[in-house]
């Protein structure tokens, strides 16, 4: 008799529990739905989840924008999520953890980077050729490289699409040497024109979906945003536990 109770038990729980997980799929199905029907069909959904609040889902699009929804796809919450009880922001957490995996997905053969000889820490940071405070912030970037502080760049012409910036930054990217390239366009040199895939406004319109407004823009690899200019002396400082 126990026995079969017992059995009984297990195959109701494993129902019940069977039943939770088609359900939440079937929540985030409905979900995903609803919001591509407010952003649009192009919206890219990197991702739906249930948050510590009963009844409320987190959806993560376009890299790092996040908004919350009622399981019944009714109501839409815009705005940081924040646990007192941890003393933490859960919004910001997911904003930087959907960097972090772009980052992770971006084509490096398509980035610039200056590294040092053994690599500690790595920085990924949006710039604009014209930009006084992304120039002062290269013109560092070797005292970066010497305390084991690589810098991966990401091309972000403030002017977008068709201006002399845009054009300018294709050319850095599209030329033999980019790193060469790049510290030359910063020194006000000038650059010559060249036009390839150089994946300018693929970057461009990825610091767009990050929010990124002013260059540069300056990142951990786990998709933490650290701000705008940061002096290298800062910036090592930060990595040494000091900042």
């Amino acid at each position: 008799m126990q026995k079969n109770i017992r059995h009984s038990l297990i195959v109701l729980i494993s129902f019940l529990l069977s039943s939770t997980v088609y359900a939440d799929s079937e929540i985030e199905k409905n979900l995903g739905s609803k919001i591509k029907e407010v952003l649009g069909q192009d919206a890219v959904i990197n991702s739906i989840s249930p948050t510590p609040i009963a009844d409320l889902y987190e959806i993560v699009f376009d890299n790092s924008k996040v908004v919350y929804m009622s399981d019944d796809g009714r109501y839409v919450l815009e705005g940081d999520l924040l646990d007192l009880v941890a003393r933490s922001n859960l919004t910001e957490e997911r904003r930087a953890n959907a960097r972090g995996i772009a980052f992770k997905n971006a084509d490096n053969n398509t980035l610039i980077e200056f590294a040092p000889e053994k690599t500690e820490h790595l920085l990924y940071v949006y710039t604009d050729i014209d930009c006084a405070y992304c120039r002062k912030f290269h013109s560092e970037v070797k005292k970066l490289n010497d305390n084991g502080i690589a810098v991966r760049y990401l091309a972000f012409p403030r002017a977008g699409p068709g201006s002399q910036a845009f054009k300018d930054a294709e050319s850095v990217w599209c030329a033999e040497d980019k790193k060469q390239a790049l510290t030359d366009a910063k020194a006000g040199q000038s650059i010559e024109p060249k036009v390839c895939d150089s994946r300018v406004e693929d970057q461009f319109t990825l610091g767009k979906s990050m929010g990124v407004r002013g260059t540069p823009a300056v990142y951990l690899d786990n998709g933490r945003e650290m701000g705008g200019y940061i002096p290298a002396n800062d910036l090592i400082g930060f990595f040494k536990g000091g900042l």
